[in-house]
């Protein structure tokens, strides 16, 4: 018996009634959101972190009646863990292993060991913490920055077993500290991917003492969230609220990414 195949019609559908796709509400709301937030700072970092959003009291991870992917509002006794199994992080290292291999070179791959050393700020806020960040073989400084969230924004996937939550930070840079002992300190053992203007990074963070075990983290970043955020204000002069523009476009792109992501996680 002969089956029936699905056909795209000839000629195609219009977009709608008047001709067109509607603007993607969730990726506008996004942009719109870390356009406001990232006004006149520099050293921006934008950056999606893959976890769980978690009810402290039941300590289950939290239950709304949504049907679909849901920006959130968080209420009290709500937290966002930002880990995943062993068995997760395990198939999207898979994963984007074959990524790179299949990309003809779209996809850059390096595997960095680095150690980030904490200092208490003497001259700020006590609650801030100067990062060192070092080559772990050479003992190199990397970086030395002290991380300020500007705000956040949380994500609850109810079809999925992995929420997110973007974050806007300012990365101030600082000198680094020579006469004093580092709070605490972590090993980090990454797989750091570079597409177009995405950065994803595979972690795997421990102690130095090992006393606890080792945590997998998953993040997605912007490589350069300035010149992101330029490309927004350029967008305003040189479209109607109703265009899609060039930004909206790459925070659509960036959020693909965290979908696909979290729905090969499992």
């Amino acid at each position: 018996m002969a089956t029936a195949s699905a056909s795209w019609p000839n000629p195609p559908l219009d977009r709608s009634i008047l001709g067109w796709d509607p603007t993607d509400e969730f990726s506008v709301l996004i942009g719109d959101w870390l356009s406001e937030n990232g006004q006149g700072y520099t050293n921006l970092e934008i950056e999606a972190k893959v976890g769980r959003i978690m009810d402290h009291d039941t300590g289950q991870r939290i239950q709304i009646p949504v049907r679909t992917e849901t920006i959130i509002d968080m209420q009290r006794g709500w937290r966002f863990e930002s880990h995943m199994s062993d068995a997760q992080h395990q198939k999207i290292n898979g994963l984007l292993n074959k990524a790179v291999e299949q990309s003809s070179g779209k996809i850059t791959y390096q595997r960095q060991k680095e150690v980030d050393l904490f200092y208490t700020d003497d001259n700020g806020d006590n609650r801030s913490k100067i990062r060192v960040t070092k080559d772990e073989d050479s003992w190199q400084t990397k970086a030395t920055i002290m991380k300020k969230r500007l705000n956040d924004i949380n994500v609850y996937c109810p079809n999925r077993s992995l929420d997110y939550r973007i974050s806007i930070n300012v990365e101030e840079p600082r000198s680094e500290p020579t006469h004093q002992e580092s709070d605490f300190q972590r090993s980090k053992n990454r797989l750091h991917y570079t597409h177009q203007q995405i950065c994803v990074d595979l972690t795997q963070v421990s102690s130095p003492a090992g006393d606890e075990k080792p945590t997998n983290e998953l993040e997605l970043e912007f490589k350069d969230a300035n010149e992101l955020l330029r490309s927004a204000q350029a967008s305003v002069h040189a479209a109607s609220r109703e265009e899609w523009t060039p930004y909206y476009d790459s925070i659509l792109v960036f959020l693909n990414n965290i979908r696909m992501l979290i729905r090969n996680a499992d």
